[in-house]
């Protein structure tokens, strides 16, 4: 059954047709790289709404942690064993991160989960969250109004709409942007909602990673269709000045062995880039 794309590309906008099959994804959910700018991306993709409940993440982590587990066996084991190692041996810790970087102030958390990444937050902080998932969302929404925040239950565009301009000191996205359906406009509203000198913390996989290379399909950076985009540092750096931010990674943010990478966004104060 031949592909059949639907979707443009989220960062450019060159259309579906203009897409290139790679080897990952399936008939269901093809996995292209746009001609125009190399982003890759899923080229269909399900009804938003069924993120609410159905494919809420609570649900579809536990089913894809048990398929692995169920498909790859000692493969699986051992991926999660050299993982947990490593997050011993360096571990980011997104309140501290907030703490060094911004000034006290009101943060987004987007995609906030059920809030753990901002509970309790650092003195001086206030939590804030978006969360699609109706369960996640209550739980958070429950932590943050504790602290003087609160959760919002919505999709991220809906949800950023109810905070005023330059609101925030601080933002961050955790295994949120290769989640979104549209992440340009997300972003860009995102960088309208930040004082100049506000941070936006972001971790996503690599689609750079060697580790994609040698295990291929069983990448632990796949993840269909929950995962829409996949992104590399330099489609990432596209991504950013589109919206109006510099991108730094730091000494540690983009290591080629790392199935992940993680960098600062910084409002730019000037006209954003042109690809």
């Amino acid at each position: 059954m031949p592909y059949i794309l639907d979707r443009a590309c989220p960062l450019c906008g060159t259309p579906s047709a203009q897409a290139s099959p790679t080897k990952y994804g399936n008939t269901e959910w093809p996995i292209v790289e746009c001609g125009q700018c190399g982003l890759v991306f899923i080229g269909r993709t399900p009804a938003q709404a069924e993120f609410e409940e159905e494919r809420a993440w609570e649900k579809s982590f536990v089913q894809e942690t048990e398929r692995r587990a169920r498909d790859h066996g000692a493969l699986f084991a051992l991926d999660r064993l050299t993982r947990a190692r490593f997050k011993l041996a360096y571990r980011r810790r997104p309140k501290a991160i907030v703490a060094r970087l911004a000034r006290p102030g009101p943060v987004l958390d987007l995609g906030c989960g059920d809030g753990n990444s901002l509970h309790p937050p650092p003195p001086g902080y206030v939590p804030f969250g978006i969360e699609v998932s109706k369960g996640l969302a209550a739980t958070a929404d429950a932590a943050f109004k504790s602290f003087g925040g609160k959760c919002i239950r919505a999709p991220a565009a809906e949800g950023l709409a109810m905070f005023p301009p330059k609101y925030f000191t601080a933002a961050i996205m955790l295994g949120y942007l290769e989640h979104e359906f549209h992440p340009l406009e997300i972003l860009t509203r995102v960088r309208e909602l930040l004082t100049d000198d506000a941070v936006v913390i972001v971790k996503m996989p690599n689609y750079a990673s060697i580790n994609r290379h040698v295990t291929g399909r069983q990448w632990c950076g796949f993840r269909l269709p929950d995962h829409v985009n996949y992104y590399t540092p330099r489609t990432l750096v596209a991504l950013a000045r589109r919206a109006g931010f510099d991108v730094r990674f730091g000494l540690l943010g983009r290591q080629p062995f790392s199935d992940n990478m993680w960098a600062q966004l910084r409002p730019a104060l000037r006209s954003p880039a042109i690809l």
